[in-house]
């Protein structure tokens, strides 16, 4: 996340990009200008340039970007005075380091058009939808569980989670919906159902920097969704928890199967047996692991074959786009429930009579009324697709400088651009 500097250290750092002849860019019309600090002062701040005149207008603010001792940092300044040659700015009342992203955002191009499409073959299936989405890549490997037989898969889990759990299932939900209010709860979310204990109850917090279990918070908000009034809420919940207890359950867990946005069905133990240790992390993650590798056996295996496939093909709406990713809008409510945060997606650009192909991964989404809004980050890009997309969007040529700034978008490609 930026952050901003303090004022010794902006001073500090404006003047020393003046003394060491640092070049900054100046961001005009659709490029980027490289500009030279000429005096750095109260009064304000003077450059050299060699800028069509007609791209600066006094009185209006530019944002400008330079690199400092390996920190890629940005500020935005308003025009005081314009020349030939030189540029007076007003002095930046902040400056940014930390920058989220190397490559600035664009409006995109009037020639540009933009496609996706999710990797691999999207399936219509008549399973609940969730709010994840998992694209089921070949798991890790396993020494506990082998995708190649189901049925030895099936009598591994058996086996692993008897010495833990007195019940044990795979449940899965076809040609059924979900019918308790655990099901309905894992469905909705895409999380595990996890109860280490019933004295202790729900998780208060998720240990896990990617979200993955229902934590007395995430029931909470389940319980307002359902219709239920804010102030009975944690009535709600207090009731949940001595139900299981009153039931007899010691510990309880329900790991979803999600199968792109789909949830086929879960794995379920749970312990009413008075001596077996409580459920814990380690054996949560036991499970989880296996969910993902019973989802692929049954990908491989053909479970899915036969089931239509959707479309592949969607255009998106460019709001903004940079030589690292963008941001696009779609209204429809389909694409919404399917792509989701950790998609996977082959993005197609046509600009400047070429078009260039992109792999990459939605980052965020938000919405308002009307449409949903999807952050993209390109992953994998061919070189020479990168060069021409960046000269394309920045109207410059693609420098050595501007090649440190690869690693940091996570692009996957030789570095070797000659």
């Amino acid at each position: 996340m930026a952050t901003t500097l303090k004022r010794i250290e902006k001073e500090f750092i404006l003047n020393a990009v003046m003394e060491e002849k640092i070049s900054l860019l100046l961001i005009a019309g659709a490029g980027e200008w490289p500009v030279l600090f000429t005096s750095v002062g109260d009064e304000g701040i003077a450059l050299t340039h060699n800028m069509p005149l007609r791209l600066l207008r006094r009185g209006e603010s530019y944002e400008l970007r330079f690199v400092y001792r390996e920190q890629p940092m940005a500020f935005r300044s308003k025009v005081l005075d314009v020349k030939e040659a030189s540029l007076a700015l007003e002095m930046p009342g902040t400056v940014y380091k930390n920058l989220g992203r190397r490559y600035s955002r664009r409006a995109p191009p009037a020639q540009l058009s933009v496609s996706f499409s999710f990797k691999g073959d999207r399936y219509d299936l008549a399973f609940p939808v969730t709010r994840e989405f998992d694209p089921v890549v070949e798991p890790e490997p396993s020494s506990s569980f082998d995708p190649a037989d189901i049925r030895a898969l099936v009598r591994d889990f058996d086996t692993r989670a008897g010495e833990y759990a007195g019940e044990r299932a795979v449940r899965m939900f076809k040609e059924r919906v979900p019918e308790s209010l655990e099901e309905r709860l894992i469905v909705r979310t895409g999380k595990i159902y996890y109860l280490p204990t019933a004295v202790g109850g729900l998780p208060l917090v998720d240990p896990y920097v990617r979200p993955r279990i229902v934590t007395r918070e995430l029931l909470g908000d389940f319980f307002r969704e359902q219709g239920t009034r804010d102030d009975l809420v944690d009535d709600e919940i207090a009731r949940f928890e001595r139900n299981k207890k009153s039931s007899g359950v010691l510990s309880e867990l329900m790991v979803p199967m999600v199968f792109q946005e789909y949830v086929i069905g879960y794995v379920y133990l749970v312990n009413k047996q008075i001596g077996k240790p409580p459920f814990d992390l380690g054996l949560l993650e036991t499970f989880h692991q296996f969910s993902k590798i019973l989802v692929y056996s049954l990908k491989i295996n053909g479970y899915f074959r036969n089931a239509p496939k959707k479309a592949s093909d969607f255009p998106a709406e460019v709001i903004d786009i940079s030589a690292g990713g963008l941001l696009f809008a779609n209204a429809s409510k389909e694409l919404a429930a399917s792509l989701l945060p950790g998609s996977a997606i082959e993005v197609s650009i046509r600009t400047g009579g070429r078009e260039t192909r992109a792999a990459g991964t939605v980052k965020r989404t938000y919405r308002d009324a009307e449409l949903v809004y999807y952050g993209v980050e390109y992953e994998e890009m061919a070189p020479e697709d990168f060069r021409f997309l960046f000269e394309a969007l920045y109207g410059r040529a693609f420098t050595d400088a501007d090649a440190t700034g690869i690693e940091g978008l996570g692009i996957r490609m030789p570095l070797k651009l000659d």
